[in-house]
């Protein structure tokens, strides 16, 4: 099991609020989260249960109703997480049992980067963004991250994530 999300996905604490809410950690009221919480496991809890019967009825194990997304079972052995440590929570909870974090992932690709030719005489630092394929799915999220990059006096690069995991059907709303 590996992840790039937040640590909040994978650390099940009363002291930090539910994944994905927005909730502060600094002068919380941790009666919202349990609202929250209460609230997010009552509007998944059928698709979980459907999930569920149908991962057993193909052979796999069964599962406990955990933060979702993450309804499959961590690694007893071994977990990966990829979160930066001065954004991470080591002050509030520990780490997981048999998770290790680390700040960034890199991976080597045959070949050298050319800047496009598009953006080469451009003003302003040339960055590359990112938010992965979940982030890149949800097309409203992005298309407002791209507006708001598009008033920056800066060069973007912008990854939207794998091209084959979105169909023909709809690949031009990407």
């Amino acid at each position: 099991m590996a992840t790039s999300l937040a640590p909040l996905g994978i650390v099940l604490s009363e002291d930090l609020p539910p994944a994905f809410a927005g909730f502060p950690i600094i002068n919380a009221d941790k009666s919202q989260w349990k609202k929250h919480a209460a609230k997010e496991r009552e509007v998944f809890s059928k698709l979980f249960d459907d999930f569920k019967k149908w991962l057993v009825e193909k052979g796999g194990a069964e599962l406990e109703y955990k933060v979702s997304p993450y309804w499959q079972q961590f690694s007893p052995f071994a977990n990966i997480c990829m979160y930066p440590e001065e954004i991470a929570f080591p002050l509030h909870v520990p780490d997981p049992p048999n998770w290790h974090r680390f700040d960034a992932f890199m991976r080597t690709e045959d070949g050298t980067f050319e800047i496009p030719r598009e953006l080469e005489n451009i003003p302003g630092k040339l960055v590359y963004f990112s938010m992965g394929s979940i982030g890149a799915s949800e097309l409203g999220l992005m298309r407002k991250l791209i507006g708001f990059l598009s008033n920056s006096p800066n060069r973007f690069i912008v990854s939207k994530g794998n091209w084959n995991l979105y169909t023909e059907a709809n690949k031009d709303d990407f």
